[in-house]
C-alpha cells in the first residue's frame, strides 16, 4: 500500500481520498484503498477496490504468512471458466435424463386400453 494519498480523479468521487493498492512481487498497481470519502459515499470507506485487469489469482495473508498452501492449486479466472463449462455439460446430462424418466413413467403409467 503507497501511503501517499491522492484525491480520486474519477467521475462523482469528489472529496474521495484514495491509497494506491501494489503487488510486493512486481510493483504492479492493483488498485485502491478509500481512506476518506464524502458523507454520500461512506459506504467505500476503508474498502479495497481491485482492478479485475491487474488481478490473475488472489492468496490470501501476506507474502510472509500465506492462508493457502503453495502446493494447492489456486481457484483462477481459468478454473472458474473450467468449471462453469464442466457445470453445464452435468446440466444438460440431468435435464436429458429427466426427459427418458419423464418418457418412461408416462409409459408405465399411462391407462392401457
Amino acid at each position: 500500500m503507497d501511503k501517499e494519498q491522492k484525491l480520486s480523479k474519477r467521475k462523482n468521487e469528489d472529496g474521495c481520498i484514495l491509497e494506491t493498492l501494489y503487488c510486493t512481487g512486481c510493483s504492479l498497481q492493483l488498485g485502491y484503498i478509500y481512506r476518506c470519502t464524502p458523507k454520500d459515499l461512506d459506504f467505500k470507506r476503508d474498502l479495497f477496490c481491485l482492478s479485475a485487469k491487474a488481478i490473475e489469482s488472489y492468496i490470501l495473508g501476506s507474502s510472509e504468512k500465506q492462508l493457502v498452501s503453495e502446493d494447492k492449486e489456486l481457484f483462477n479466472l481459468e478454473s472458474r471458466v473450467e468449471m462453469e463449462n464442466s457445470l453445464k455439460q452435468m446440466k444438460d446430462v440431468l435435464e436429458a435424463l429427466q426427459m427418458q424418466l419423464m418418457k418412461v413413467e408416462s409409459k408405465l403409467f399411462s391407462p392401457k386400453i
